[in-house]
């Protein structure tokens, strides 16, 4: 006894060859449009833009820290320059120093407080041995 796949194939096999051409046409239109597209998606695959923009925030962070960086680097320049240029006997004393400081901080204090507090004594000058035993007191 024949199977039905048997009977089946033995009816149709004066049509296979035909089938086996339009199996061909299709299988090479299907092949050229796959073949198509795979060209086109590796063509937009490997564009730059699709490359960095995933990355446009990291980027941004990156190029800001550099240029905080720059700018950091052109400030700093200058003033150490300043600095070695400066004779050694244009600095003043120490004294000077202390006594401009303390014009300086009568004269805001002035302008801070008001009228009626505007008294302002001088800060008394304390001896060097007695100077500890304040700093431990207050």
């Amino acid at each position: 006894m024949k199977s039905p796949r048997e009977i089946l194939l033995q009816r149709h096999r004066a049509v296979e060859p035909e089938l086996d051409k339009i199996r061909e046409k299709v299988v090479t239109a299907i092949g050229d449009d796959r073949a198509s597209n795979l060209r086109a998606a590796t063509a937009s695959r490997y564009r730059l833009q699709d490359f960095i923009y995933p990355l446009r925030w990291q980027l941004a962070g990156l190029s800001a820290a550099w240029l905080v960086i720059v700018l950091m680097r052109l400030n700093v320049g200058p003033s150490t320059t300043l600095v070695s240029a400066m004779p050694a006997a244009k600095i003043p004393s120490p004294q000077i120093i202390l006594a401009s400081l303390q014009a300086n901080r009568q004269e805001l204090l002035q302008l801070i407080q008001p009228a009626e507090a505007r008294e302002v004594r001088p800060p008394k000058m304390i001896p060097r041995s007695e100077r500890h035993d304040e700093i431990l007191t207050t």
